[in-house]
C-alpha cells in the first residue's frame, strides 16, 4: 500500500492539468491528516508520504531544497511501522526518481545515495524503537505482577497476624494455664513426671515468647 501511494504523486505531477491543483491537495491532506489525527500509524503514513512527495516534486524533485524531508520520512515509517520498511520505501523512491528524470546531475545523485544511505539509520533506529517499547511493556508487566505479589503477600501477613493474635496465641495461653494448675500440684506426682512437666512449661513459654516475636516481626514487614 506505501508503495503505491508513492507513485501517486508522481503520476499526478506527470499529468500537466493537474499539476497547477498541487498546493489545494496539499491543503487537503493536510486537513485530513488533521482530522484523522487518532486514525491507525499506516493511515498517517500514507497521508505524510503524499504531503512530502508533492511538496518535492513541485519544487524541483531531486533538485528541490526540501528533499531532505525524505529522510525525516523515513525515519517515521521505520518508527511507525515496520523498521525493514523504510529501506523498501528508499528503494522504491530512488527507482521512482530515476524514472521520472533519467538525465540526473551529480547533486542529483549525491540526494539520491545520501537517500539509500539513511534507510539503514533509519532501520536501526526503528529496531531499537521496538526493541524499547518491548522493554517498557515488559517492565508495565512485571510491576504489575510485584503489584499483585506485595498484595497478596500483605494478605498474607494479615492473616498471620490474626492467626497469631485468636488461634496461636489465645490457645498457647490456655495451655500455660492448664499446665500452671497442675504444676501447683506437683507435690502429688512422681518425681520424673514433675521433671516432665516443668520441661513443657518451659518450651511452652518460649514458644509464646517466639511467637509474640513473629508477630512483632510480621507487623513491622506489613508497616513497611
Amino acid at each position: 500500500m506505501l508503495l503505491i501511494t508513492s507513485a501517486v504523486p508522481f503520476f499526478w505531477h506527470a499529468i500537466p492539468w493537474l499539476e497547477p491543483y498541487t498546493l489545494q491537495l496539499i491543503a487537503g491532506l493536510v486537513l485530513i491528516f488533521f482530522l484523522a489525527r487518532h486514525a491507525q500509524n499506516i493511515t498517517k503514513i500514507v497521508i505524510i508520504t503524499l504531503i512530502v512527495l508533492l511538496l518535492l516534486l513541485g519544487t524541483g524533485g531531486l533538485s528541490s531544497p526540501l528533499f531532505p524531508l525524505l529522510d525525516f520520512l523515513l525515519f517515521t515509517i521505520s518508527l511507525l511501522t515496520l523498521p525493514a520498511l523504510g529501506q523498501i520505501t528508499a528503494l522504491a523512491l530512488t527507482l521512482l526518481f530515476l524514472l521520472n528524470n533519467p538525465n540526473i546531475n551529480i547533486g542529483q545523485a549525491a540526494n539520491l545515495i545520501f537517500l539509500l544511505l539513511m534507510a539503514p539509520v533509519a532501520k536501526l533506529i526503528g529496531t531499537q524503537y521496538l526493541k524499547l517499547l518491548e522493554a517498557q511493556k515488559q517492565i508495565n508487566i512485571l510491576s504489575n505482577q510485584s503489584d499483585h505479589l506485595n498484595k497478596k503477600i500483605s494478605q498474607q501477613g494479615e492473616q498471620t497476624l490474626l492467626w497469631l493474635s485468636l488461634n496461636f496465641s489465645n490457645k498457647l495461653h490456655q495451655t500455660l494455664d492448664i499446665v500452671s494448675q497442675m504444676m501447683s500440684q506437683l507435690s502429688r506426682l512422681p518425681y520424673h513426671q514433675k521433671e516432665k512437666l516443668n520441661t513443657l512449661y518451659q518450651d511452652l513459654k518460649e514458644l509464646f515468647k517466639s511467637g509474640q516475636e513473629l508477630k512483632e516481626k510480621v507487623e513491622k514487614i506489613n508497616e513497611n
